[in-house]
């Protein structure tokens, strides 16, 4: 079997990259805000919602940034990126328009996988500077509000559940790892799966924590070869080296499969639905 590494940095400029494709239904916007009509005269007529210029999105949340660590980035508006701070904590944040990027636009935003790309490789790069400093709990895209002191009010409120999540994190990545395999006949295919089994129980012994996504049906593989294991390992930075011995030397024994690792990557399979 053939083992295949991709780091984080060069993983982020494939289309099919971890980051882009957070989840189904990642582009949700988080708690939007409201306003409702005063009541009055039967016949008035409702006053119009009034429409902010600019609404703010939450790329991350973390206890240690470094003073000009974010100098010089941009986020998915091209927007100058800044840390809100409260309670401890910073988020990592944009102001942007709020026509192009606040709940109403989601739909176009990010209706097709071209746009959720473009999007998340964008959202990426903001989490990956920002993790370059310390743990980070990185959100979900198009996570919303609409202005600082909503954010503020946020991190002071779950200082609890961030901090604890924050230390969770702490000197460690994820790493992905998927297993392909060729197609076959049902016995083929169940050699191949068992095969992916044994592999993920052998890597979520040297990790932390494991999340074992959807692999792929191999009667709906329309290439040459089929995703038999598709997981999330969440490791010890310093244990990098020997998870990438265990995988290699577990796979060189495989004919017919092929494995990709790739990262590392700050801990999106591990937030566990984080909303914010």
């Amino acid at each position: 079997m053939a083992l295949t590494m991709m780091t984080s940095q060069s993983a982020a400029r494939l289309p099919a990259s971890r980051p882009p494709a957070r989840r189904p239904g990642a582009h949700r916007a988080a708690r939007p805000w409201t306003s409702r009509p005063a009541i009055g005269h039967a016949m008035a007529a409702p006053p119009r919602a009034s429409v902010p210029d600019e609404v703010i999105w939450v790329y991350a949340i973390t206890d240690s940034l470094r003073p000009g660590q974010l100098d010089g980035v941009t986020g998915v508006g091209r927007e100058p990126v800044r840390a809100v701070t409260a309670a401890g904590l910073n988020a990592v944040v944009g102001s942007v328009d709020a026509r192009s990027f606040g709940e109403q636009a989601l739909a176009s935003l990010l209706g097709g996988l071209d746009n959720i790309a473009r999007v998340g490789r964008a959202h990426h790069r903001v989490i990956e500077r920002a993790a370059a400093g310390g743990p980070v709990l990185p959100l979900r895209l198009a996570t919303l509000h609409p202005d600082d002191t909503t954010v503020r009010a946020l991190l002071g409120s779950r200082r609890g559940e961030f901090t604890e999540l924050l230390e969770k994190f702490r000197h460690r990545v994820e790493w992905g790892v998927q297993i392909y395999a060729r197609p076959g006949d049902p016995e083929a295919v169940a050699e191949a799966e068992a095969a992916a089994d044994l592999i993920d129980v052998a890597l979520s012994d040297v990790a932390v924590s494991a999340r074992r996504q959807p692999a792929e049906d191999p009667q709906f593989a329309d290439r040459g070869e089929w995703m038999a294991l598709n997981a999330a390992y969440l490791l010890d930075a310093d244990r990098a080296a020997g998870f990438t011995a265990v995988l290699h030397g577990l796979t060189s024994r495989q004919a017919g499969m092929r494995a990709e690792l790739n990262g590392p990557w700050p801990p999106y399979s591990f937030v566990d639905g984080l909303e914010a």
